[in-house]
This record gives C-alpha cells, sequence and structure tokens, in this order.
C-alpha cells in the first residue's frame, strides 16, 4: 500500500495504540475484553508489517464514577479491604460503586454525597485524596492481574485523566470566551449540536467539576 501511494518512510514508524482504557470505579467488562482484542490484533499487525507498536494506555482515574465508589466505601466499608476480603482489588471496589449506585437510584438526595465528594477532590482535600489513592491503587492491582491474563503485562506508556483534566478544563473555558461554547442559567457550560443531529452536551457542571 505504501509504494502505491508513492510514500515509504525510510525507518520504521512507531504506531500508538490506545487501550483498554479502563475506569477505575469498578472491574473490567466485556467492553474492555473488546479493545483488549481489537488492540492486540492491531499491534500484531503493525509489527508484522514491520513498524514497531507502542501499547498506550489511560485511566481514567477521576470523575463522578470514581467519587460514587468512594461514597460507597466510607458508608459501607467497614475499612475492609481486598485483602481481609480476599477479593481482587477492582472487583473489590466496584462492590461499592454498585451498592452506593443501588442506593443512590432508591434516594436521589445521596447523589449529592457523590458530588460533594469530587469537589472536595478537585479543590485538593487531603483526606478524600488519601481514600482516592488507596482505592485506585486497589484497581490498579486488580487489573492487572486481568492485563496479564491477556498478554497486557508490558505497556510502554500509561496515562491518567488526573493528571491531565485540568487542561481539558483551560480549553473549555477558552471555547467559552470564543463562542464556541455556552453557560447555562446554572453555572454548567455546555455545547450545543443540534444542528449536528445530537443534542447538548455539558462540559462542565454548575459546580465547576469536570465531566
Amino acid at each position: 500500500i505504501r509504494k502505491e501511494l508513492g510514500w515509504e518512510p525510510k525507518q520504521p514508524l512507531r504506531i500508538g495504540m490506545e487501550y483498554p482504557s479502563p475506569n477505575t470505579n469498578k472491574p473490567l467488562h466485556v467492553g474492555h475484553l473488546r479493545n483488549i482484542t481489537l488492540g492486540e490484533s492491531v499491534s500484531k499487525i503493525i509489527g508484522f508489517c514491520g513498524d514497531k507498536p507502542i501499547h498506550l494506555n489511560l485511566f481514567n482515574d477521576r470523575g463522578i464514577l470514581i467519587s460514587k465508589s468512594m461514597a460507597g466505601y466510607e458508608r459501607y466499608g467497614e475499612n475492609k479491604t481486598p485483602e481481609s476480603e480476599k477479593i481482587q482489588g477492582d472487583f473489590f471496589v466496584g462492590k461499592y460503586y454498585v451498592l452506593f449506585s443501588k442506593e443512590s437510584a432508591e434516594k436521589p438526595e445521596l447523589e449529592e454525597i457523590a458530588e460533594e465528594k469530587l469537589r472536595k477532590w478537585e479543590s485538593g482535600d487531603k483526606e478524600t485524596l488519601l481514600l482516592w489513592k488507596k482505592m485506585n491503587s486497589w484497581a490498579y492491582s486488580g487489573m492487572q492481574k486481568t492485563f496479564n491474563k491477556f498478554g497486557l503485562s508490558k505497556i510502554d506508556k500509561t496515562y491518567y485523566e488526573s493528571d491531565i483534566y485540568l487542561n481539558g478544563k483551560e480549553i473549555i473555558e477558552e471555547g467559552l470566551k470564543r463562542g464556541l461554547f455556552k453557560k447555562r442559567e446554572d453555572g454548567a457550560i455546555f455545547i450545543d449540536l443540534k444542528e449536528d443531529g445530537l443534542d447538548e452536551k455539558v462540559l462542565l457542571r454548575p459546580d465547576g467539576t469536570a465531566v
């Protein structure tokens, strides 16, 4: 194909493949299995063609979902650990996400607990950050066991949403100034995609926290 296009690089290309990129509030699921299968297959094809595949992974390690697992652990966890319960770390964390989600579905007022947890995280509250780091470490260790089963023992570069989300907020603020985004009466910033056959998409919540 390269010869037909008249384009042949002098050296093998380094081609990044990002997968499976999970959230850290629950264990891996069938969607991640799909991502792993596709990512590994395409990576092998890249290698077979003489180029170098670079395995990238993004952990979505912050946000309202992670805040719900933290709120759930504080509500039901009783200082238990994956070791004390003999449960793989990501399944342990996911258990409290599910418990909180089920109860908050019946008692919507509990959503405020998770939202307050997210506000505290973004403001740098020490106690919240300590719990966040502890629960994420459980999730990472559990997910790595599953990665290993699928041959993902070597990840060339790992990214964390917690390291880059502020860049996103800066882009949103710039877009608001340029008129690309709009602000609702409640303070939420959104993009209007109705002309494209879609809907309005909130980018920053009314309290200023990132989606």
